[in-house]
């Protein structure tokens, strides 16, 4: 036989091989119930399943730019319109030709699609019904943390050039940015080549199983290779870590990297506390301590017998730490403006201003937040009329 029937020979065997191999780790995630099966799922099995599990809040994403994809959603019968570049709202220019304009990032308590009118909509109208001619736009996606929300800024906001973006990102950045794993956003586009290793490691990632595969498996060696005094378990899930170097200085230094480049672009920053209504004595309590001290109890929440519901607790005092830190940044750097709604949503009865979930806002709960930023921009003189 020759080299080159051997070589080819060898070619096909391995590329059955693989073909093998994709199929079983397509059942071993849909097992696994993950969000991604892969193409042949998508091909073979369970298309209309795939479909649908991989919208959020009924409205899909386009994997390129992390945003929506256009079209007209309907939330328990609230219409929301997604324009062509790919975020909820009408249609808008490129060009910021009124001279006022400012982008809201955030998750889904951005996007407020529970709501007909969530706080970047009743911002605008504010604004100008106070002879300010602005527009808002609202860069809010459901389950979008720190590491996504700066990547969507670099890529895809900034090209509409606002005058002052605003952030709302706790729980999201707790959930998503504090695992060990996450890569703290790094996938800036400044280049073509750029561009095409993110698109490059996007596809592999959600398209070929075995790469999603190893890629997850080598997080899952470095998590446990860590120590355990820099970790704690997740309540979600005890095969994952939360990285403690994450709340003392992770998510500072996000919004740092963040606040640098708009500085560069000459855009204003206004970081805003996120607000959840779980336990309000309980959360009086931990928001008396110092971030350090909260740190402490977080690193051993599971071990509380007090207070039995681990999953809400671990949510109490991540989301009085990373709320802490938006303190620490405001004051270290005053070209950061701090809005903090979360006296005024914790005033009254939950329902008052959230839904029965304690995180995502009501029509009241968008006002308050609203009314709070449009304080800020006036008394801090970030825009103009």
């Amino acid at each position: 036989m020759s080299n080159i029937k051997k070589g080819l020979y060898i070619f096909i065997a391995n590329i059955i091989l693989f073909v093998l191999i994709e199929i079983i780790l397509t059942f071993f995630f849909v097992l696994h119930k993950s969000n991604y099966y892969g193409p042949l799922a998508r091909l073979f099995l369970f298309e209309k399943k795939v479909s649908e599990e991989t919208v959020q809040y009924k409205m899909s994403f386009n994997k390129k730019t992390g945003m929506y994809n256009e079209g007209e959603y309907n939330f328990n019968n609230i219409k929301h319109s997604v324009n062509k570049f790919g975020f909820i709202g009408k249609e808008v220019d490129i060009e910021n030709k009124s001279g006022c304009r400012l982008i809201a990032l955030g998750g889904s308590t951005t996007a407020g699609v529970e709501t007909q009118k969530p706080y970047p909509k009743i911002l605008e109208n504010l604004l100008n019904q106070n002879q300010f001619n602005c527009e808002v736009l609202n860069f809010g996606f459901s389950g979008k943390a720190l590491n996504s929300l700066e990547k969507i800024l670099v890529n895809q906001a900034s090209k509409f050039n606002p005058n002052v973006i605003t952030i709302m990102s706790n729980r999201n950045s707790t959930m998503y940015d504090s695992y060990i794993t996450s890569a703290v956003a790094t996938d800036i586009i400044k280049s073509k080549f750029d561009l095409f290793l993110y698109e490059l490691k996007n596809f592999l990632f959600f398209e070929i199983m075995t790469y999603r595969f190893l890629s997850l498996s080598y997080n899952r060696a470095l998590s446990l290779l860590l120590d355990e005094e820099n970790k704690i378990i997740s309540p979600f899930n005890p095969r994952n870590f939360h990285s403690i170097k994450y709340f003392q200085n992770g998510y500072k230094d996000q919004i740092r990297r963040i606040n640098s480049y708009c500085k560069e672009r000459g855009f204003k920053l206004v970081v805003i506390k996120q607000a959840f209504f779980i336990n309000l004595d309980v959360q009086k309590n931990i928001n008396s301590l110092s971030k350090e001290e909260i740190i402490d109890e977080l690193i051993n929440y599971n071990k509380e017998k007090e207070y039995p519901n681990v999953k809400n607790l671990f949510w109490m005092y991540t989301n009085a730490i990373l709320n802490k830190n938006l303190d620490e940044l405001a004051a270290e750097d005053d070209s950061i403006t701090l809005v903090d709604p979360t006296k005024s949503l914790y005033a009254k009865n939950k329902l008052d201003f959230f839904q029965k979930d304690g995180l995502h806002l009501n029509l009241q709960g968008n006002q308050v937040i609203a009314n709070k930023i449009f304080e800020s921009l006036i008394s801090k003189q970030l825009i103009k009329k």
